[in-house]
């Protein structure tokens, strides 16, 4: 009777192995246990089960051993539970032909027609992986893929374990729907990646390889099937990382930049290549479209509870510490009067959530997406881009495609991309030299001092483009990225900027290497965008000696809001500033740019207001009273027009320790920018000169300036008890002095 079973067994599974021999199969029936030893995959079949691209080549593959337990007496409730102890597949990146596919070895395996006790048994088992290695192989990188400890569950829809199968799924009797719910986690992910410096050099001895490393992290599934056919309506996967750790060089970053470019260019010969399948995607019998029935109403209360109504993709970070340092120690690589030895950069982003959905409708409330706030600003402004959308492409002449597209408007769908971060942090650049009591964050949020409620996050990035999904004649919208940040202070730092130059430089250079920047010609409309800074608050820090207590240290620009958009939309708020500059008869390109240009931006800033204090905990005084700007910006290939235009009148108040340090400030930049300049010139050698003329216009009606003068004798910086008393409030200095304007 055993080796009956072990002789079909082979049978079966000689379609997905090779060279497998009854020996390597022990069974035992009546306990429900079986082992097999050593299994050898079948590379072709593989490759087409899994449907791998064809610059992918599977070379071998193969366990060492798997070992299976039925529940005989308890399927319903008990899954089978199947154990592997080690997986390695080795791929090859190649540029080969792609063989004629053949047909699907799972094909045959069931009946789409009907979804039985069977099905569902295979549904619920649970995997148990020691280890997966997938190591990869080219003639240039080369690179593997770990996962160690890795399970796959059936779970509750709170995503607990549970002893009986039966609570892993909810069916809708009403809907004829059923929720089902898989976890897939691991312990140590490992992905590794680095180019050859020879062609037969092996993976192991690839230098500077490109290494990230996370902890534990698990994939939840959710799926939504036709009860009757088991067909997948709708799917939501989320993907939770615990800290992710990235230590990242210049060169790790090239060898990046590299292999993207090796594999695009794979990806580019492939598309030649390929055999032309003229199947479609709604042809599998596995995914069925969603059908327009709703199963809102229900008799079925948890159903209701837990069931969704569109396929989305979720990506939750807890925390991201990336560090990125700079290992050249040529001369050679570096500008003049260099003084940063092995700078270093470190970024810790904390909660970062990506959202994707691929066929949502486009005028939707947003009500059923995951952890999103609703209603805010921004799906305000993406209902005002459509609406605004619709009335530029209904302007046709041709009344039929009017028509159209006034029928199939409402049916508009969009795929959209949502990033969020929570909370995010970014140092000044520190070196050998830099102690740790030094370092100074280049930019900081500050929900910590505005109370921010938990929803709100200081990043939120929304992408969306639109497609009609019954014709693919109609015009579509134009796609819109929505872009809010806030609250959170930057402060200015030289060394910083100098060294974020030559990390630009080096990556630019890298991209250009790789032949990755799109082609020019591309007739490729440019989205709509639009930015939002919240609370943005700029610190300058003045230049010292401080050998006086008079002397200021700092000046901070602070303002409410910064919004910037290429929408039209926010154009026809501002028709009274368009018009100003239209009348004046100076600089008649430059204002036909700012006017017709098509890469046009309009600024709009709440009261901008400047202080000037003497360190982070003191008082500031008033430098610049409120005041709001409205602005247009218009940028073409090498060209950028610049008009700015306040609100208000300008008013200035200044007193002659705080002009004296603006002096400071001013010979400082000129120096930083005369700078600057040489280290372009050092990274342009040889290369053809790009001349962008920036033009800037600004329309002043009035400016105040207040001088305040001391009356009297000025203060020693010597006496200790004037010193002790610095920080004292603006109407105090005034006190004894004289104003004059």
């Amino acid at each position: 009777m055993t080796s009956i079973i072990k002789n079909q067994l082979v049978k079966h599974l000689s379609k997905f192995t090779k060279n497998l021999k009854p020996e390597q199969i022990s069974l035992d029936v009546l306990k429900g246990n079986s082992k097999l030893q050593f299994i050898e995959i079948n590379e072709d079949v593989l490759t087409e089960i899994l449907e791998l691209p064809s610059w992918l080549k599977i070379k071998k593959a193969y366990c060492t051993g798997v070992a299976v337990n039925v529940p005989w007496t308890k399927l319903k409730t008990c899954p089978i539970q199947i154990f592997i102890d080690e997986i390695n597949v080795d791929v090859e990146l190649t540029n080969e032909k792609k063989k004629a596919p053949k047909s699907n070895p799972l094909g045959n395996l069931g009946d789409s027609t009907s979804y039985g006790f069977i099905n569902k048994i295979v549904e619920n088992m649970s995997l148990y992986i020691s280890s997966v290695e997938i190591n990869f192989d080219s003639d240039v990188f080369g690179g593997s893929f770990m996962l160690q400890r890795l399970s796959v569950e059936s779970r509750s829809p709170g995503w607990a374990q549970v002893k009986d199968l039966r609570q892993t799924r909810i069916t809708c009797s009403t809907s004829n729907r059923t929720l089902m719910f898989k976890q897939l986690s691991w312990h140590l992910l490992r992905i590794e990646a680095s180019a050859k410096t020879s062609k037969n050099e092996q993976r192991s001895k690839i230098n500077a390889p490109l290494r990230l490393i996370t902890s534990g992290g698990k994939i939840r599934i959710a799926l939504k099937k036709n009860a009757t056919d088991g067909s997948v309506i709708h799917a939501r996967i989320q993907t939770i990382l615990d800290d992710i750790l990235w230590v990242a060089t210049l060169p790790q970053l090239r060898s990046a930049i590299s292999f993207a470019s090796y594999i695009a260019d794979l990806v580019k010969e492939s598309q030649k290549n390929n055999v032309i399948s003229t199947a479609h995607a709604s042809d599998n019998p596995f995914i069925k479209e969603a059908d327009k029935s709703s199963d809102a109403k229900t008799t079925t209360s948890a159903y209701n509870i837990f069931h969704f109504d569109q396929t989305s993709y979720h990506l939750h970070v807890k925390k991201i510490d990336l560090h990125l340092c700079d290992d050249a120690h040529t001369a050679s690589d570096y500008p003049p009067d260099w003084d940063i030895d092995s700078g270093a950069m470190q970024v810790t982003l904390h909660q970062v959530l990506i959202d994707v959905y691929p066929k949502a409708h486009a005028q939707s409330d947003r009500s059923t997406w995951m952890r999103y706030p609703n209603p805010n600003p921004i799906v305000t402004w993406f209902n005002s881009h459509l609406n605004e959308q619709f009335m530029l492409l209904g302007n046709v002449e041709d009344e039929t495609t009017k028509q159209r597209l006034e029928r199939c408007w409402p049916q508009l769908i969009g795929f959209f991309v949502v990033l969020r971060v929570h909370d995010l942090t970014v140092q000044c650049v520190s070196d050998m030299n830099t102690k740790k009591d030094a370092l100074t964050n280049l930019f900081e949020s500050e929900r910590h001092l505005h109370s921010l409620p938990s929803d709100q996050q200081i990043v939120h990035v929304e992408f969306g483009t639109f497609y009609h999904p019954h014709s693919d004649k109609l015009p579509v919208p134009n796609s819109a990225v929505y872009f809010q940040l806030g609250p959170f202070t930057v402060s200015f730092d030289e060394r910083t900027t100098r060294w974020c130059c030559y990390v630009v430089h080096a990556l630019s250079s890298a991209i250009e290497d790789g032949n990755l920047i799109p082609e020019k010609d591309l007739d490729v409309r440019p989205p709509t965008i639009k930015i939002s800074l919240l609370m943005p608050r700029l610190v300058l820090n003045l230049p010292g000696p401080f050998t006086d207590f008079n002397f200021p240290q700092r000046l901070v620009a602070s303002m409410s809001s910064l919004s910037i958009s290429s929408s039209p939309y926010d154009f026809k708020d501002h028709k009274k500033f368009i018009s100003l500059y239209r009348k004046k008869k100076e600089y008649p390109e430059i204002k036909q740019r700012l006017s017709s240009g098509k890469n046009r931006f309009h600024l709009s800033t709440s009261p901008v207001w400047i202080e000037i204090d003497h360190g982070p905990q003191t008082k500031g005084f008033p430098f610049l009273h409120d005041v709001s700007f409205n602005g247009i910006v218009a940028i073409d290939k090498d060209q950028v027009d610049v008009l700015v235009e306040p609100v208000e009148d300008i008013s200035i108040v200044v007193d002659h320790y705080q002009f004296l340090q603006l002096t400071r400030l001013g010979d400082k930049f000129t120096q930083f920018f005369d700078q600057l300049t040489l280290d372009m010139k050092h990274y342009n050698m040889g290369k053809p000169k790009s001349n962008v003329r920036v033009d800037f216009l600004s329309a002043i009606a009035r400016i105040r300036l207040y001088i305040v003068l001391t009356m009297g004798e000025i203060p020693s910086p010597y006496d200790q008890s004037a010193m002790n008393n610095f920080n004292h409030s603006f109407m105090d200095r005034l006190s004894g002095r004289s104003i004059f304007y």
